[in-house]
């Protein structure tokens, strides 16, 4: 009786964050964290496999994985899963939404994970329903310097593209002035933070991330030039340090020239 009323609760809880309509819910049993935003568990069937926890990412850090496998071993068998749109990973990973019942209410595992400084928000296209929550959380964890955070784990950088190259290959926060747009002829987006796009800090949207950002009702992005904005993502090499955007959430609008919707 106790999972089926979570399992109701779980379903009521969905429409309040936008997940899918059609959502599957599943019981099953955890193994162990392999980091701190993914863990190996038991389906219904008795095979081992592999979950991605939507919207968060670990710390690199010993702590970071200790403090998802104390959230595996609390929720036991009663741990719920919920399936995202964003369906599987490169790894054919499910990226899902992971709770189990406390007696205080729902536990949902990426946000003790934030809110504990052990994880950052890592919005990813379909999978970004909790975003706006999560960077609640953590916002606070950073003011009170919890767990990695306090470590100096998920610096915000700012966009100088020598300081940058030495963070290249990593899951970075970054942010700064958009000084100039500009738009390729496939209908690639660039956001180029400095004067020479071939060396300054750049974001990168493809034409259907753009209309991601349509959407869910936010401006175009071509139009944030001039405005402060913090991104995070991965960020890698080309044509100096760049993160690409996939998700609308993976950009904060701090400050604009003009108003602009938020999510």
């Amino acid at each position: 009786m106790l999972k089926i009323a979570l399992c109701m609760l779980v379903l009521a809880s969905l429409s309040a964050c936008r997940a899918p309509e059609r959502a599957e819910v599943s019981s099953v049993a955890p193994l162990g964290a392999r980091s701190g935003h993914s863990f190996t568990y038991l389906d219904e069937s008795g095979v081992r496999q592999a979950a991605l926890l939507a919207g968060i990412r670990g710390a690199e850090t010993p702590d970071s994985r200790e403090r998802l496998q104390r959230l595996l071993d609390e929720a036991g068998d009663a741990l719920l899963l919920i399936e995202t749109e964003a369906g599987r990973d490169r790894y054919d990973r499910p990226v899902v939404l992971a709770l189990f019942d406390r007696t205080a209410g729902e536990a949902y595992l990426d946000a003790d994970m934030v809110s504990s400084g052990q994880a950052m928000v890592w919005p990813r296209p379909d999978a970004d329903q909790r975003a706006q929550i999560l960077y609640a959380l953590e916002t606070e964890a950073r003011r009170a310097g919890e767990g990695a955070l306090g470590s100096g784990a998920f610096t915000i950088r700012d966009p100088d593209p020598d300081r940058l190259a030495q963070h290249l290959d990593s899951a970075q926060i970054i942010e700064g002035r958009v000084v100039a747009v500009g738009e390729a002829r496939n209908g690639r987006l660039y956001l180029n933070f400095g004067l020479n796009w071939r060396t300054d800090f750049t974001v990168s949207l493809n034409r259907a991330d753009r209309e991601r950002f349509e959407a869910q009702g936010l401006s175009d992005p071509a139009q944030l030039e001039g405005a402060v904005i913090r991104v995070r993502g991965w960020l890698y090499a080309e044509n100096g340090p760049m993160i690409h955007v996939a998700s609308p959430a993976q950009i904060e609008i701090l400050d604009a020239p003009d108003p602009t919707p938020l999510p």
